[in-house]
């Protein structure tokens, strides 16, 4: 039977931008915490745009707003192990879904700049429901808007708060460890 495979975007399928860019410029993680909370969060929940989010940086940490932006997006590349997991269960018939905490308009340019749109069925992005992972209403979002029946439904996410209470949806979670730890949870050789 069909399987669906959800996968976070961040962490799992490209590189984790904000953890990597916030390594290199805040050392104080009250200041991460802050960050995250206060505009992370407000972007993924489409209460600031993504390009905002690098002003109040800019302004923040004293950065030029271009170093800002070109230092983001350096940190920006796929985990190709993970995007051929997802041509091998899409080769085999399954669905193959994406549920990211982000702005739309961030996941739009890094899938039409890494060519990703083609490896998923749907896409399901913070920002266009006003509420975010681990929110219980995202994930009921995703699972509710499929009308066909799964044998099994999995998530993988490399945060492990992102996978608590998972199966009262019927998902079964998998923190992303490596592609290599996902196919072995998942049986895949």
């Amino acid at each position: 039977m069909k399987n669906l495979y959800i996968f976070d975007c961040f962490g799992v399928v490209m590189s984790d931008v904000a953890t990597l860019f916030m390594d290199k410029y805040i050392t104080d993680n009250a200041e991460k915490e802050f960050m995250c909370k206060s505009v992370f969060r407000k972007v993924d929940t489409g209460q600031i745009p993504h390009e905002r989010m690098y002003e109040i940086v800019s302004e923040r940490y004293n950065i030029d707003l271009q170093t800002v932006q070109s230092e983001w997006h350096g940190y920006e590349y796929v985990l190709n192990g993970t995007i051929e997991i997802i041509k091998q269960l899409k080769s085999q018939g399954h669905t193959v879904a994406l549920l990211s905490n982000a702005s739309q308009s961030y996941i739009d340019y890094l899938f039409a700049k890494f060519d990703l749109f083609k490896y998923f069925d749907k896409t399901f992005v913070s920002s266009n429901y006003n509420c975010a992972k681990p929110d219980r209403e995202f994930y009921a979002i995703c699972v509710q808007s499929f009308d066909e029946q799964f044998g099994k439904i999995y998530f993988t996410d490399d945060n492990p708060n992102n996978l608590v209470g998972l199966e009262q949806f019927g998902i079964t979670p998998i923190q992303f460890k490596s592609a290599e730890y996902f196919k072995k949870a998942v049986g895949l050789s």
